[in-house]
């Protein structure tokens, strides 16, 4: 592939240059801000609010951590979707491996079903599952969530990695056949490897979607003992809507997870996006 950089002339490059500095400012400088003011007192946040900190405290982290029960909606958070996650993964490689490389009858409507329902907004869905869960008895814990995240991440989990599941040679395919593997081993031995992209991709998509979840968290957990990380700091930012710094430490607890899966997996993303789009 051709080096874009290196076939434009330099007058071509400073405007472009200049505008992803602008969009890297844009993204860098509400995140220092998002820093600096969680790290402030009330008092001295009033006096300049777009200044540096006249003294770094970590009083609200503590306050959110121990106060609030950001501590436990935090843990409670990161068992909740990693479980989801997990089951959702396990089901969608199983489904889209099966969808993209063997005969399945009707696969086509099975297909334009998953994407019918990934059309239909999640607010329609809020009364037939509630009343649904109720009746089975799984509103007020945490399987009922659970199944909720995994209901509704499914379709574009299938569809996604039967797309990218496709670009495995089936020549690959077939000479595993050929040595006596079955469905697992070459699940296990071909598929993993050569869409290890397009899982990562997935997973990190699917984690950032049910991590910053609110509707579904209020409705079907609405004990304060089992509250998930963002509606917990959610009912933080109503009651303390003046307490920017306080605020602020809320929303930074909430995106570390994000952030931090971010950084580790971009490769992997860039690489899987890579291959949905070469489809």
């Amino acid at each position: 592939m051709t080096d874009t950089s290196s076939t434009l002339p330099r007058r071509a490059r400073v405007p472009i240059i200049i505008v992803l500095a602008l969009l890297a400012l844009s993204v860098i400088y509400p995140f220092f801000f998002l820093i600096t003011s969680s790290l402030r007192s009330t008092a001295d946040y009033l006096q300049n609010p777009l200044g540096l900190p006249g003294e770094v405290t970590f009083n609200n982290f503590v306050l959110l951590w121990t106060a609030y029960g950001a501590g436990q909606a935090f843990v409670n958070s990161l068992f909740v979707v990693s479980l989801a996650l997990i089951i959702e993964l396990v089901l969608a490689v199983l489904a889209g491996f099966a969808m993209a490389k063997y005969p399945v009858p009707g696969s086509r409507y099975i297909t334009g079903a998953f994407v019918s329902v990934m059309l239909i907004p999640s607010q329609v869905l809020i009364l037939p599952i509630y009343l649904l869960l109720s009746r089975l008895g799984m509103v007020g814990n945490y399987s009922g969530l659970i199944l909720v995240y995994v209901a509704t991440g499914l379709p574009f989990a299938v569809f996604f990695l039967t797309v990218s599941f496709r670009s495995i040679p089936n020549e690959v395919l077939e000479a595993a056949r050929i040595d006596g593997a079955g469905f697992f081993r070459t699940l296990w031995s071909i598929v993993f490897p050569m869409g290890s992209a397009s899982i990562a991709t997935l997973a990190v998509l699917q984690f950032l979607g049910m991590w910053n979840e609110l509707l579904f968290a209020v409705i079907l957990l609405p004990s304060q003992d089992l509250k998930l990380l963002t509606p917990a700091l959610a009912q933080v930012g109503e009651k303390f809507l003046n307490e920017q710094p306080l605020v602020s430490a809320g929303l930074l607890i909430t995106a570390s997870v994000p952030i931090l899966l971010l950084a580790f997996a971009s490769r992997y993303i860039m690489r899987g996006l890579a291959v949905g789009v070469s489809r």
